[in-house]
């Protein structure tokens, strides 16, 4: 008698949805942490290789290229510039994207980049290992100073105060900038707060010039 009543109350358990069966987890009604490898704080860029899962909804989910303009083309969607945003930033832009037109009432979505587009930075002149530096996975910037030791720093003829930075604008057009990268090192050095770094991204042309005697 008592097998037979404790039977009749795990059966009766499954049917109000209090006790799961054998084999099926408790939460099956919660949805699975998507997994993401991908650094949430890392900002997208043209070029990069990117999938898009949206949870219980496979038709909706994507693997493509970021355009040259930072724009990814997703099923029922159409364009989204995704180009400038951070990780996390764009799962929040195609969730909200999904709930105003209407096509997810709850829209979960995991973002993460498969294959980085290549960044690097051309350096020429008075530099130990002058060349292009590929700037390290996930990361957008790098600052001067930290860029040129990773060069093998100047050479003894270098006129580090004078450093140009080349730079191509939105608009197509060039800029220069003068970096005095000695007084930067300087700094450094001396432990001093209000020092100031300069980033270098990349797509920028950095030329160290030789000391005149």
């Amino acid at each position: 008698m008592t097998f037979r009543l404790l039977a009749i109350s795990l059966l009766a358990g499954v049917a109000f949805g209090q006790v799961p069966p054998a084999g099926v987890p408790a939460n099956i009604g919660t949805p699975p942490p998507p997994e993401n490898n991908t650094d949430p704080s890392y900002r997208l860029v043209p070029g990069d290789s990117v999938s898009v899962n949206v949870y219980a909804e496979p038709d909706m989910s994507a693997a493509q290229r970021l355009d040259s303009s930072g724009i990814l083309r997703l099923p029922m969607v159409g364009e989204v510039k995704l180009g400038g945003l951070t990780v996390r930033e764009a799962e929040m832009e195609l969730e909200n994207l999904y709930r105003q037109r209407e096509l997810l009432k709850a829209p979960l979505v995991s973002l993460s980049v498969s294959t980085y587009a290549i960044r690097e930075v051309s350096v020429l002149g008075a530099v130990r290992s002058p060349g292009n530096f590929q700037f390290p996975k996930e990361t957008t910037s790098l600052d001067i100073v930290d860029l040129i030791t990773r060069l093998g720093g100047f050479t003894p003829t270098a006129k580090s105060d004078a450093v140009s930075v080349i730079r191509r604008k939105p608009d197509g057009k060039e800029e220069v900038t003068t970096v005095d990268v000695e007084r930067m090192i300087s700094g450094r050095k001396r432990g001093d707060a209000s020092r100031r770094d300069f980033a270098v991204f990349p797509g920028d042309r950095i030329w160290v010039p030789e000391r005149l005697f």
